[in-house]
């Protein structure tokens, strides 16, 4: 019961690591493309005859930049805070994965006491573990963390 209660935690908080995973990366898209933007903006500041001009060249490139610079920053911020929180998880993973293996440790039975699981020998139910089987192999490519949990739900039906 509490490692049903762990696998489901687990589940839960894998499926929000993966969420935050897509917004880091969508994240690091966009401050990639605002840095290359700031470069461009700045880069057409540059005027050959700057100094030779009573007034401000480029006076809207100049106030689009600033405005490029903060939005920077404030994607900066929030991606160091999702990275954060993505440790958090990762963390909190960890933490998951060695309870589960220590309570799989103390619900083993003793060589003492050995109970032998009846493995099902019917067709029907190795066709359904066939086709759960499959359902993992066409995950692994897609979406690797996903494939784990539904192999070790399957590894947990037996």
């Amino acid at each position: 019961m509490v490692n049903d209660f762990l696998r489901k935690y687990q589940e839960e908080l894998i499926s929000e690591k993966i969420q935050l995973k897509e917004d880091l990366d969508l994240l690091d898209t966009k401050i990639k493309e605002e840095t290359k933007f700031l470069t461009v903006l700045e880069e057409s500041n540059d005027s050959y005859f700057k100094e030779f001009t009573p007034r401000n060249v480029n006076a809207k490139n100049n106030e689009k930049a600033a405005e490029v610079r903060n939005n920077l920053e404030d994607l900066k911020i929030q991606y160091d805070k999702k990275n954060e929180n993505m440790k958090f998880y990762e963390s909190r993973l960890v933490e998951i994965n060695a309870l589960l293996t220590n309570t799989a440790v103390v619900n083993k039975p003793n060589s003492n006491n050995e109970m032998v699981e009846q493995r099902p020998q019917s067709s029907a139910a190795n066709d359904d573990l066939i086709t759960k089987l499959n359902n993992v192999k066409s995950l692994i490519l897609l979406d690797p963390q996903r494939a784990q949990i539904e192999l070790e739900n399957v590894i947990s039906t037996l």
